[in-house]
Formats: structure tokens, C-alpha cells, sequence
């Protein structure tokens, strides 16, 4: 699975995303680094109906994944200004504090886009 294939399954169904990142991550973290660049490599696709949420998130995983793996080398696309939100997301449609908990553990990659998520959005059980 690529980072593309996530944008293109999700195209059809946005109630899958969670669920096609997952799947992603678990294939990422098993996956020789070889196997890592490919499924990274790729620019995915926006499709009509995507929260404008989508695409930067893919970019600012994508982003984090090849911070973490320092022999990595991150894909030119992910720094794309199209992958830079004009406003504020924060994740689980979050109010409150909650906002200021997202504001202040949400990765770099994802804050540089105006996303704000849990520290651990990318950990998989």
C-alpha cells in the first residue's frame, strides 16, 4: 500500500480513512526502507468530496515517517504549498481544552500545515 493508494481508496469511501492510514502504518513500520521510499514516493490524488483536511495529512505523515526514519530521504511533494491548510484543523473535531492539548503535542510536520493532532496519531497498537 502507498500513500497514493490511501487518497485513491479513500476517494470512494472517507469513512475508511482512518482505517486505510492504519493499514498503511502497519505495512510502513514492517516494510524494508527500500519498500518505505516507494510507498511514500508517489503524490496522491485529491478526489471531489475530500475535506480539505486530507491531503494535508497525508503530506505532514508522510513528513513525520521520513523525520523519524533519519536515512530516509522526504519526498519533494510533501512540501508542496497546496498542503498548507488557510485554516485551523484540529483532529476529533476537537473544542476547548482539548484545542490546547492538540495545540501543544501536535508533531511539527502537522503544526507547519495548520493540523492539529495527538502526539501519538501515528503509533499503532
Amino acid at each position: 500500500m502507498t500513500v497514493w493508494d490511501i487518497a485513491r481508496d479513500t476517494g470512494s469511501n472517507m469513512e475508511q480513512f482512518a482505517i486505510h492510514c492504519g493499514n498503511f502504518l502497519d505495512e510502513f513500520y514492517r516494510a524494508s526502507n527500500e519498500q518505505r521510499r516507494l510507498m511514500v514516493g508517489r503524490e496522491p490524488e485529491g478526489y471531489p468530496g475530500f475535506p480539505d483536511y486530507v491531503l494535508p495529512f497525508l503530506a505532514a505523515m508522510v513528513h513525520k515517517l521520513c523525520n523519524d526514519y533519519n536515512d530516509m530521504e522526504c519526498p519533494a511533494w510533501v512540501h508542496k504549498e497546496r498542503y498548507v491548510l488557510k485554516e485551523p484543523h484540529f483532529w476529533l473535531d476537537a473544542k476547548g481544552n482539548l484545542r490546547l492539548v492538540l495545540l501543544a503535542e501536535s508533531p511539527v510536520e502537522f503544526k507547519i500545515r495548520n493540523l492539529y493532532v495527538t502526539a501519538n496519531t501515528l503509533s499503532r497498537a
